[in-house]
C-alpha cells in the first residue's frame, strides 16, 4: 500500500509525484495513456513560453524534464492503466483499474479533463491508413517536409497546425464544414497571407482513395465533388473526454457543468484523503497555466501528508535547504566541476 496514489500523468500529476516524494511519501501513479505527459503529447513541437524561469522550448522537452523530475524519489508508475472506480474503505482507498486494484492511504486526482482521445474520421476503412498517412496529431514537423497536406478541421488546433506545417510542407489545404474558421483572428489572418495554404470552406471529406499498394491515401474526394491528391491527411475534429471513474467517488464532491471538481483551499475536496489538482479542478482565482498546476499539485501533496501524519508540517521545506537533496546536490556539483 502506498501513501498516495496519483491518477493522471500530465504536468499536475507529474509534479504531485515529485512533491509527494519530497514530503517523504511513497507514491504510485497511474495513467490511461501509453506515454506520460498528458496534453503535452498533443503538441510536442509547440513552443512553451509561460513557465517561470524556464526558457522557451518545445513541449516535448518540457515533458521529458517533468518526467525526469517526477521520478526523483522513485515512484511506482503504471502507464496504459485505466482507472475504473474508486472504493473508499475504513482506512484506505482501493483504486480499481483494468490491470487490477491499487491500494493507498490517500488519493490525488490529476486526471486533467479525463481520458482524451481524438475524434476519428467517420469514414469506413479510414483506420487502415493510421499507420501510414492519416494523422490525428503532429509529432514531428519534419515528417511533413515538402509534402502536400490536407487538414480537416477549423478550430484553434487545426489553425495552429496549418501555420506550423506551412513552414515545411509543400502545400497545406484546409477543409472545414463551417463558413469561417474558428481559430484566433490574428492567426487566421496570417494563414490567408501565406501562398502555400488553400482554404476550402463548407465542405468535408467524403471518400479516401488508396494508392496502388492500398496502404496509404493517394487522394481525397470532397462532398463538393472536388478530388485532391495528397501525401498526408491530418484530422482535427476535437477530442472526446471520459471521466467515468469520478461517478464512483463517494462523499459530497461537487462538480461544475463540465464535470470539473470544485475544490476549496486550492486542492482540498470534501472527502478526507481525496485531493485534486490540474485541469480537473475549478476554484475562484484559478490560473489555467502549466505553472498554475504546480502550486495545486504541491498543495495536494501537502494535504495528503498531513492527512497521513497529523503532526507533519503543513508545507514542505524549500529545496535549497532540504537535507533530502544533500547527496543529490553533491553529485550535481561534482558533475558541474
Amino acid at each position: 500500500m502506498s501513501d498516495t496514489l496519483i491518477i493522471g500523468g500530465g504536468p499536475a500529476g507529474l509534479y504531485a509525484s515529485f512533491y509527494a516524494g519530497l514530503r517523504g511519501m511513497s507514491v504510485q501513479l497511474i495513467d490511461h495513456h501509453s506515454e506520460l505527459g498528458g496534453k503535452l503529447n498533443i503538441y510536442p513541437e509547440k513552443i512553451i513560453w509561460d513557465i517561470g524561469g524556464i526558457p522557451p522550448q518545445p513541449a516535448e522537452d518540457i515533458k521529458q524534464q517533468m518526467i525526469t523530475q517526477a521520478k526523483t524519489f522513485h515512484p511506482e508508475i503504471h502507464v496504459s492503466t485505466t482507472c475504473q472506480s474508486v472504493i473508499r474503505h475504513a482506512d484506505h482507498f482501493e483504486t480499481v483499474t483494468d490491470r487490477g486494484s491499487f491500494y493507498s492511504r490517500t488519493l490525488i486526482i490529476a486526471s486533467g479533463r479525463g481520458i482524451f482521445t481524438p475524434v476519428r474520421l467517420k469514414i469506413e476503412g479510414a483506420e487502415a491508413y493510421e499507420l501510414t498517412n492519416l494523422h490525428y496529431t503532429v509529432k514531428r514537423l519534419e515528417r511533413f517536409k515538402d509534402r502536400n497536406v490536407l487538414i480537416s478541421g477549423a478550430g484553434n488546433t487545426a489553425v495552429d497546425w496549418a501555420d506550423a506545417l506551412s513552414e515545411v510542407a509543400a502545400s497545406v489545404t484546409m477543409v472545414y464544414r463551417s463558413e469561417e474558421m474558428k481559430g484566433h483572428e490574428a492567426m487566421i489572418a496570417s494563414l490567408h497571407r501565406k501562398d502555400n495554404i488553400q482554404m476550402c470552406a463548407q465542405c468535408e471529406i467524403e471518400m479516401l482513395h488508396p494508392n496502388d499498394a492500398g496502404d496509404a491515401i493517394a487522394s481525397v474526394k470532397l462532398n463538393n465533388g472536388l478530388s485532391l491528391d495528397v501525401d498526408d491527411v491530418l484530422v482535427s475534429h476535437g477530442y472526446e473526454s471520459n471521466c467515468e471513474f469520478l461517478n464512483s467517488l463517494e462523499g459530497d464532491i461537487r462538480y461544475n457543468d463540465h464535470q470539473m471538481i470544485k475544490t476549496h483551499d486550492v486542492a482540498d475536496t470534501p472527502v478526507p484523503g481525496i485531493y485534486a489538482c490540474g485541469d480537473q479542478i475549478v476554484y475562484d482565482g484559478k490560473v489555467r497555466l502549466i505553472a498554475g498546476c504546480f502550486t495545486e499539485a504541491a498543495q495536494a501533496a501537502n494535504h495528503a501528508k498531513t492527512f497521513i501524519k497529523s503532526d507533519a508540517p503543513e508545507d514542505g521545506m524549500v529545496s535549497s535547504h532540504n537535507d533530502i537533496f544533500k547527496e543529490k546536490n553533491k553529485a550535481l556539483i561534482r558533475k558541474m566541476h
